[in-house]
């Protein structure tokens, strides 16, 4: 199981990092040190072209020229071509809470042919994730990183199928109270709200208290994201705890027509 040796994330003051530029440059893009980066709210974007590597570079050098972001010992030719970041406020939705339009309501009430399943095609959700994406920051190098964490029991898939085909997805990774929400696709209407509805349901019972948005935007917050300081979600991962097991099975749709009840 992946753990990081002399963490670098335990060496970086993120309580008064920058938001709005990135936490770090360079550094290793191995499955260690990515989950070590999501339990210190920290999480890697990749470039997946030398003109994207350029841009940062643009972007970014007066901010390591200022001593805000940090350059990492890197193996990369060009550390600008790996960057990690930290939002501050953190969009964070609470167990229970993610929010059901009123046409999501009708949709999973409805008589729709849908099922859904936990970590039965993983790779494959991960690969449609990725599909037709800008900026695409879900690289052949850390997609890899996503399916040994897999392996290994931190990240974790919902499928969406109608009738074998599976029309939408979504995949995470989690670890104590926290499950981090990565990326979602779908291949029909509202088949990415179903999945990230039905991964909520399948945490019930496994001690998550919070599920990280990671970016703030008008999406994610009409899920019933609410910005936190990132201080405050620090403080709720550091209940690191066992790798979170959402609950396996296929399930018909309809069952997310009803309420999940938030943990005490």
């Amino acid at each position: 199981m992946s753990v990081c040796q002399g963490c670098v994330w335990d060496e970086l003051e993120l309580d008064g990092a920058p938001a709005d530029v990135p936490v770090a440059i360079g550094g290793r893009l191995e499955p260690a040190t990515v989950l070590c980066s999501y339990r210190h709210a920290t999480y890697p974007m990749p470039s997946a072209s030398a003109a994207q590597t350029e841009a940062n570079h643009f972007f970014y050098e007066d901010s390591v020229a200022a001593g805000k972001t940090v350059v990492l010992d890197s193996p990369l030719p060009d550390p600008y071509a790996l960057t990690w970041w930290s939002p501050d406020p953190r969009p964070v939705i609470p167990y229970g809470r993610m929010y059901k339009s009123r046409e999501t309501r009708r949709l999973v009430r409805s008589k729709l042919p849908w099922t859904t399943t936990a970590n039965q095609a993983f790779d494959q959700v991960l690969a449609e994730c990725r599909r037709d994406r800008s900026p695409e920051w879900l690289t052949v190098e850390l997609c890899e990183c996503m399916v040994e964490l897999h392996r290994q029991g931190w990240a974790h898939s919902v499928e969406v199928w109608e009738h074998g085909e599976l029309v939408g997805g979504t995949v995470g990774i989690g670890a104590g109270i926290v499950f981090g929400l990565d990326s979602c696709f779908r291949r029909r209407s509202n088949a990415s709200k179903v999945a990230m509805l039905d991964m909520e349901h399948r945490l019930a019972g496994t001690g998550v208290t919070l599920l990280d948005a990671e970016w703030d935007s008008e999406v994610n917050r009409r899920l019933g994201a609410r910005p936190i300081p990132r201080k405050e979600f620090l403080a709720a991962l550091a209940h690191r705890g066992d790798p979170v097991r959402p609950a396996g099975g296929e399930e018909d749709v309809q069952r997310l027509a009803f309420p999940r009840t938030p943990p005490e």
